[in-house]
Formats: structure tokens, C-alpha cells, sequence
């Protein structure tokens, strides 16, 4: 069978066809011989010999009504099993005066095409008729089909012949305007045929479909994943024909969920609930979630296949930290994840910390930075906003300072998350690699007044301070000695000040977090490791704690005790050998507020208990300079424009947490690209920071081949310290094995093979 359908949109008029039917290119075109001349209503036109009628008259710019071919599939009617929509009507100078299907007829020298007349149109809709005799179509010729509201028919038409949910979006609607519905069309009569509205992400009604069998050919010849078959029923008007699943739904028949069959359909029959049918660039959700623009489905499939260092190079074309974000990132690509849907979302995070655990450095050799531009740039703060746009300024050849008031690089990475979470070597090395470009490091420098900088020659200064404030718990006697916020408690842990000596910061026997977040759970196990006995105090119940499952399940696993429905109400010295006295207000639920969330009231009981340290883990805030001479927001974070991170300051752009409030490492990363790319235009570059550190040879194969085993594989989950074993700051998650990481990376849905896919080649607009 010979595919000559995937350069429908190439060949136009002017331009030698051998360019676009390039044979080493795509070997099945071999068959097809050089260019010849035809003729197409009047006009002369170049295409290969050989090759259908329909795509040179397509490709020539001229519209053919067609369902049943698509730009990425063979015609259907070459299946060799029947079927084909015959609306391709034209006249050739072969057959003057009759009408033949331009799928079916090959191009000759010479020859002539005429694809108007009143014998064309009528052929094309005793052809529409057919199909509609098949297909629901009152919502196509309905005069108040634009104002419809979908649920309700002022005509009285049976719901199973009405609109559906494609409407605004349908391939046969528009065909259907284009070529013209007799005004004595059959009426629909509906076949019963099966809906299924209840499995992970597609709904499907064969009542829908017209027998175009273009998902039959995307699925079984194309991606090989071979879920689809054709099937017949009979009707009181005879054999019904479409196209359903090998079993009886789409996980019983090994679907990938690759989502091809619903680009091509042309109908409603098969559709995604997930996406939005006027949009294709949402089709690779976990692309689209990441702040960063990192090509998650790229990267995972390298996994897949083993190839780890070409894996890292993707993940660093977007950012500079994959060890960092291999462990800490929030992994909003993983909350995305289609897979998700079906059973578990695949690590994605997990898989880039063993992509970077096996580089080898391969992306070095495409890495560049260009030469000095004698301008210079003022970072301050060495957290992950400041260090990106570190890095990529100093790769666009500016010379770039990074200011920071603690003792080593990092940020939150290293003061505000737990060392068995994120070692501090795997920081050092990823500080290493921004400071190997020569940027220069000035710890211990709290900058709180930009002019200095500004005088000392820097013609740029990038604000990236974060969080540092911890919000109070604001009750009485939250400022007495053995009350801290998070912030503080973090970086004393990270500083090794935790009792020690002079510190005033010590843990003790009992230890109270105050809030329900990953944050707390960070202090929560920070301060088991100190031998404390822990209570983490929410006020809602497990249904609402806002704590990711995994940090929960790593709470119970090392003995934090979670408390629900109490709320502090006051703190006093404490006696008989505890620091403090906490009372806590029991809670209930009561009614939703404008968020939805049940709001928590007191029930009037009271409980005190005794404890040694009370961590307030309940927010953070932007601490505000003067001197910056910026404008802030009534939380204290800076205000800034959108596009461009610049402040009310010429020359000073601020991002990260500082703007954004308490946020994410990956948005703070986000933030420093496009910081360096404002502040490079800025300092006289183009702003484009993009790097290629992958040679483009590489890209997922289109075939994904049957495996009916698929769909059962569960979630491979990396290899975790062992409990009983964690009571160091030894990092928990181990990552994972070879096998295991191919295993994990290989549930991968491929969605970013859809948005590739060509679009239908549509009517034109009239």
C-alpha cells in the first residue's frame, strides 16, 4: 500500500514537486515517478506521476471535499475492504463527462482535472446523503443551530438524534456546508450502537461515526498499536458499518491512549474530555504545566530507552539545576500527566534525577556562551531565580555578580529544604556549574540599597531575595523564646544550628508545627531527627490538608503524629519541665466559604498540653528594603510587569518568591529565564537565551507497536531508605535502578505525538 498522503500540504503551484515528494525523505514515495504537468480547472500544475489526483489538486491550493483521507494516512478507500466516503468527485480528460473519485485516479502527463460542475456537486451529495443517512444531522441544516444551547431542541428532535458536544469543532459539519445537503436527505434513524461515557479519558458513541476509518488506519498502520477493528451490524435499513474496539473497551483492546484516532476523527465519535477541541497545543499537558517549558515527553522517552545523558541535555536546554529539581521540584508536569487518569501519573520527576544521576556530560559539547560584552549585572540572591538568570546572562557573555547574605549558594534548595530531601553536594555541584562560567559569588553580603551597585558600574540588578519572613501564628505569646517560623527553624537546621550551643534554638523532647502543608512536614521531620517527639496541629481534617500524599505517608512512616481540628489560641511559659504551654481550640466544619473549603469553627473545648519548641509554619513574606526603591504590593512583594519582570525601577527587575509570594523552585527557575532574557535586551543582546543541547536526530518513533499488557503495568516507584533506617540526614529517595527507570518511563502515553500530526485539510471559510 502506498501512502502518498503525507505531503498533501506541501506541493503548491510554483514550486518544482520533486522538492516536496522527496523520496529519501519518505522511502514509500519511491513508487511515484517524476514530475509531470497536468492541468487543474484550467491552470497548470506540476505533481508525480503516480500519485493521487485528490493530493495534487489539494496540494495545488484548490479544496476537494474528502473524509475519509487525511494528511498523515493512506485514503481508506486503498484499504482494500471498501469503505471510502466518495466525495472527492471531479471529472478527469480519462473519463470526459463522468465522475470519478480523485482518491482512486493517479496522476498522468498531461492530463486534465476539472473539479467544478453541476454533475460534481450532484455526485458529492448523493455521496453526503449516504453518510448522513448514517450520522445524527439535524443539527447540520437546523436554521438555529448557531444559537442552540445543546440540551434543548426547539424542533422536538429525539436527544439521540440532536447536536453533539463537537458541534462548534466537527469535520463533517463544515464538509457538509461546503458541498451542500439535498433537501431530501433520509433522515437519521439511530442504531443503538454502543456508548461508552465511563473510561479514562475518551468518550465514545459509535453512533457518531460515518465509517471514514481513519482512526482504524492511524492505529493499526501508522502507530501499530492495533486497538481497532471494523465491525458490522444490522438495522432495518440494512448493514450498519463502524469501526469500535477490539474488546470491549479501549483498555481491554491495549490502547495506549496515544489520542490519534480522536486527532483524525472527523466526528464526535471519538473524543478527548480532557482537551479542548478548538486548542491542539494543550494536547501535551504535561509540556504545557511545566513553568519552565521543559519538553518533558522528550526527555522521558530518551529514559525509556536508556539514554540518560541525551535526557539531562533536554531537561538542561530549560534549566541549570536537573539535580535540584530532580528531587524538589513540585512536578506540576506529574499533576498534568494523562497517565494519571488511568492509574498513576509516571515520575517524571524521579526520571529526570536519574537522568542527571548517569549524565555524562554530553550536553557540554553544544553548550556555548559567547564572548565578554563588557556589561555587568547584579544578582541578588543566590536562590533559583537568581541563579538562573545568573547563568544565562553569563552564557550571553555578560559579567555577572550574585549577591547573597548567607554563606553558600542555593536558596531555598539549600536553607529551606532538608538535606534528606536535597544533599547539600548535589547544591554545591550545581552552584559549581553556574560559578564555572565565572560568575562571581559575594556571600555574606546583605545588599538592602541598589545605588551602591549601581554606582560601583552594574547597568542591571535583578531582585531574587524569595521568602525569608515567616508569617507569626498570631496568637497570644507567639513572640516567647522556643517559638520560630518555618523560615528560620529551616536554615538553622540547614547552618547546623539546631541545639547548639548559643543558638537558642532547641528542639527538645516536644516539638509543635503549627499548618498542613509540605512545609510543615519538612520541619515535621527535620525536628524527628533531633529525637523530638512531633505533633503536626491542622485545623481541618485529613479530607482538606493541603500536604502532598507522599510527604503524609513519609510523616506516619517516621513517627510524626498529624493532629486534626485544633488550632493554637494561645502560648505561655510553660512548667513542670516543658518550655511552653500550648492551648489549642478544638475545631469543626461548618459551612463552605468562597473557596469552597468548609471554614473550621471553634467548638468552645480547649486543650493545653506541655512542649519544648512551637515551629509556626503558616505562611512566608517578602522582607521589604527601602532602599531598593521599588514599588510593593500591600504583602510586600514587588510589583512588577509580567512580560519583562521590570519593577517601577529603570534598570532593576525582581522575580522568584519575592514577587510571586511563597511559590515553587521550577516558577522561581521560570522567573530567572525570563529575567536574563529581559535583562540581556537590556544590556544591548537579543534576549534569546533558548540552547539546542540535543542534536535534532532524535525523535519519538510515530509506531508504537502492540502491547496488550500496557494498560495493566502499574507505577514503578523508586527506591526509598528504608524507615527503620532514616534517622540521619542520609537522602530518602534513592532513585532508581536501570530496569526500573526504563520500566517507568515506558508507561508514557506519547501524547506529543498528536500536536505533530498535520491537521485535516478543511473547506474554505466562505
Amino acid at each position: 500500500m502506498t501512502n502518498d498522503c503525507n505531503r498533501t500540504s506541501a506541493l503548491s503551484q510554483g514550486t518544482p514537486a520533486a522538492t516536496w515528494w522527496d523520496a529519501s525523505r519518505t522511502p514509500e514515495l519511491a513508487a511515484f515517478g517524476a514530475p509531470v504537468k497536468l492541468t487543474i480547472d484550467g491552470k497548470e500544475f506540476e505533481a508525480p506521476a503516480g500519485a493521487s489526483v485528490l493530493n495534487a489538486v489539494i496540494a495545488a491550493g484548490i479544496y476537494i471535499p474528502h473524509l475519509c483521507t487525511h494528511p498523515e494516512l493512506p485514503p481508506a478507500c486503498r484499504r482494500g475492504e471498501g469503505g471510502g466516503c466518495n466525495l472527492c468527485a471531479v471529472e478527469t480528460s480519462l473519463r470526459p463527462g463522468k465522475v470519478t473519485h480523485a482518491c482512486k485516479v493517479a496522476v498522468t502527463a498531461g492530463m486534465a482535472v476539472r473539479t467544478e460542475s453541476p454533475l460534481i456537486r450532484i455526485g458529492r451529495q448523493s455521496a453526503l446523503a449516504k453518510i448522513l443517512g448514517n450520522h445524527p444531522h439535524v443539527c447540520l441544516s437546523c436554521a438555529e443551530r448557531e444559537q442552540c444551547d445543546r440540551s434543548t431542541c426547539a424542533h422536538g428532535h429525539a436527544p439521540a438524534t440532536r447536536c453533539c458536544a463537537q458541534f462548534s469543532h466537527c469535520e463533517l459539519r463544515k464538509v457538509a456546508d461546503f458541498v451542500g445537503i439535498r433537501p431530501n436527505t433520509p433522515a437519521y434513524e439511530p442504531a443503538g450502537l454502543p456508548v461508552i461515557k465511563d473510561g479514562p479519558l475518551f468518550d465514545l458513541d459509535y453512533n457518531l461515526c460515518i465509517d471514514c476509518r481513519r482512526c482504524i488506519s492511524v492505529c493499526n498502520d501508522i502507530r501499530g498499536a492495533g486497538c481497532l477493528e471494523l465491525k458490522t451490524v444490522e438495522t432495518p435499513q440494512g448493514p450498519r458499518h463502524y469501526v469500535g474496539t477490539v474488546g470491549a473497551t479501549p483498555i481491554d483492546s491495549g490502547c495506549k491512549f496515544c489520542r490519534s484516532c480522536v486527532a483524525v476523527c472527523p466526528t464526535g465519535a471519538l473524543t478527548d474530555r480532557t482537551l479542548d477541541p478548538a486548542r491542539r497545543e494543550n494536547a501535551v499537558p504535561c509540556h504545557a504545566a511545566c513553568p519552565a517549558g521543559i519538553d518533558v515527553p522528550r526527555y522521558v522517552q530518551l529514559a525509556a530507552e536508556g539514554k540518560y545523558s541525551e535526557a539531562v541535555a533536554v531537561v538542561r536546554e530549560k534549566l541549570p539545576f536537573p539535580g535540584i529539581l530532580g528531587r524538589a521540584c513540585f512536578a506540576m508536569c506529574e499533576a498534568a500527566c494523562l497517565r494519571g487518569q488511568l492509574d498513576d501519573p509516571l515520575s517524571i520527576r524521579g526520571l529526570k534525577r536519574m537522568a542527571d544521576d548517569n549524565d555524562n556530560g554530553l550536553w557540554r559539547q553544544y553548550s556555548k556562551q559567547l564572548p565578554p560584552t563588557g556589561k555587568r549585572a547584579a544578582i541578588i540572591g543566590a536562590g533559583p531565580a537568581g541563579l538562573t538568570a545568573a547563568w544565562y546572562l553569563a552564557k550571553k557573555g555578560h559579567a555577572v555578580t550574585v549577591f547573597d547574605a548567607h554563606p553558600a549558594g542555593g536558596g531555598t534548595a539549600r536553607y529551606g529544604i532538608p538535606a534528606y530531601r536535597v544533599p547539600p553536594e548535589v547544591v554545591d555541584r550545581e552552584v559549581a556549574e553556574v560559578a564555572a562560567l565565572g560568575v562571581e559569588f559575594a556571600y555574606g553580603r546583605k545588599i538592602e540599597d541598589l545605588d551602591a551597585l549601581f554606582a560601583q558600574g552594574y547597568a542591571a540588578v535583578f531582585i531574587a531575595i524569595g521568602c525569608q519572613g515567616g508569617d507569626p501564628l498570631r496568637v497570644p505569646g507567639d513572640d516567647l523564646p522556643g517559638v520560630i517560623d518555618s523560615p528560620s527553624y529551616l536554615r538553622a537546621v540547614a547552618m547546623g544550628l539546631v541545639d547548639a550551643p548559643g543558638s537558642g534554638i532547641t528542639a527538645g523532647a516536644k516539638v509543635a508545627v503549627i499548618g498542613g502543608g509540605n512545609v510543615a512536614a519538612d520541619n515535621a521531620r527535620s525536628s524527628r531527627r533531633f529525637g523530638a517527639e512531633v505533633d503536626i496541629i491542622y485545623r481541618r481534617t485529613q479530607a482538606e490538608i493541603p500536604l502532598h500524599k507522599a510527604e503524609l505517608a513519609g510523616c506516619i512512616e517516621e513517627g510524626v503524629n498529624i493532629r486534626y481540628l485544633l488550632a493554637p489560641k494561645r502560648i505561655a511559659p510553660g512548667s513542670g519541665g516543658w518550655r511552653l504551654a500550648i492551648t489549642y481550640a478544638r475545631m469543626e466544619l461548618g459551612a463552605p466559604d468562597a473557596s469552597g473549603r468548609r471554614q473550621p469553627m471553634a467548638t468552645g473545648e480547649e486543650i493545653t498540653e506541655g512542649v519544648d519548641l512551637v515551629i509556626a509554619a503558616v505562611g512566608q513574606h517578602t522582607q521589604r528594603f527601602a532602599g531598593f526603591g521599588v514599588q510593593t504590593d500591600a504583602k510586600g512583594r514587588v510589583v512588577v510587569r509580567e512580560d519583562t519582570l521590570l519593577t517601577s525601577r529603570p534598570g532593576v527587575h525582581a522575580g522568584g518568591d519575592c514577587v510571586l509570594g511563597p511559590s515553587t523552585l521550577i516558577e522561581s527557575v521560570a522567573h530567572g529565564r525570563l529575567a536574563a532574557a529581559a535583562i540581556d535586551r537590556q544590556l544591548g543582546g537579543d534576549g534569546d537565551i533558548e540552547e539546542k543541547l540535543l542534536p535534532d536526530d532524535w525523535q519519538t518513533s510515530p509506531h508504537l507497536g502492540s502491547d496488550p499488557a500496557f494498560n495493566r503495568r502499574r507505577k514503578v516507584h523508586p527506591i526509598m531508605l528504608a524507615p527503620a533506617t532514616r534517622g540521619g540526614w542520609d537522602e530518602i529517595e534513592r532513585g532508581y535502578s536501570d530496569d526500573d527507570a526504563r520500566a517507568e518511563a515506558a508507561h508514557c502515553f506519547k501524547c506529543n505525538l498528536t500536536p505533530t500530526m498535520s491537521a485535516a485539510v478543511l473547506p474554505p471559510e466562505p
